[in-house]
């Protein structure tokens, strides 16, 4: 093993040392993922993009980030892969929330691919959040998506055992929690009876979990907007969120699921 010198020793220590003091502090690390994937058409697309810029230009998230003082927020585009829309931004008054809302409009839509890969986009928002300039007392990864993971073997089955591997590793080290609003994708995913994958059950045994976990549900893009301004502001704020169109994750949820499943095969 290469031994270091004393002035390196010492460099490499004060180094260490001035790393985590130099990580701007924040109430909340925020990273938004919104699906891109094949079933996402252009008006969709549109639609989901300004959604999220209208979260930060409203007041109710305004207000939210000026009570708990400053969070950082990242958006990124994914599907089979990622790439970032907006980067890490800081935001701590009105002016900064609508300067990341206007970048948000301006991000073209990111080149990804075209399947659902939540397990790899969970994995990269940990490296990122574990990597990036701000140390967030709560560190919360929100997807956007309209299906079930279609990558590792889990293209239609309700249980999908990488993206909770994933889950569990992104709880385990550093992640706070990870939130879901789900979007109807024809008959295959949603709420209706007849939909071959139920977003919620899907979302409650995969996807979310950690403190505070809720998933919600916007039956179309045109709702996603009002969805997601209510979804970012309990977000930012840290607290369970308030009954009526927003699901606690909880065994009560997976049992009357798994319930309705068994008596649709009686």
């Amino acid at each position: 093993m290469k031994r270091l010198t004393p002035l390196c020793a010492a460099a490499a220590a004060a180094f260490a040392l001035a790393t985590p003091a130099q990580a701007v502090p924040v109430a909340l690390e925020l990273y938004l993922a919104a699906d891109i994937s094949g079933s996402v058409d252009g008006t969709d697309f549109a639609l989901q993009r300004q959604g999220f810029a209208q979260a930060f230009q409203s007041a109710a998230v305004q207000s939210a980030i000026a009570s708990v003082g400053s969070v950082a927020v990242k958006l990124v585009d994914f599907a089979t892969g990622l790439s970032v829309a907006v980067d890490w931004t800081l935001i701590s008054n009105a002016a900064q929330a609508n300067a990341f809302a206007a970048a948000v409009l301006a991000a073209p839509r990111g080149s990804a691919g075209s399947g659902d890969n939540q397990s790899g986009l969970i994995d990269a928002a940990l490296a990122d959040m574990n990597s990036n300039a701000f140390e967030g007392t709560r560190r919360v990864l929100d997807i956007a998506s309209e299906g079930a993971q279609s990558t590792g073997g889990c293209a239609s089955g309700l249980v999908c055992v990488p993206v909770q591997t994933a889950r569990d590793n992104f709880l385990a080290n550093g992640g706070t929690t990870i939130n879901a609003i789900w979007l109807n994708d024809r008959n295959f995913f949603g709420l209706d009876p007849e939909d071959a994958v139920n977003a919620y059950e899907y979302g409650a045994l995969n996807v979310i979990g950690g403190a505070n976990a809720f998933q919600t549900f916007a039956v179309d893009f045109t709702a996603f907007a009002e969805a997601i301004e209510r979804k970012i502001e309990r977000e930012i704020i840290g607290t369970v969120p308030e009954p009526g169109g927003l699901t606690l994750v909880g065994a009560a949820l997976l049992a009357a699921g798994l319930a309705r499943r068994t008596a649709r095969r009686a």
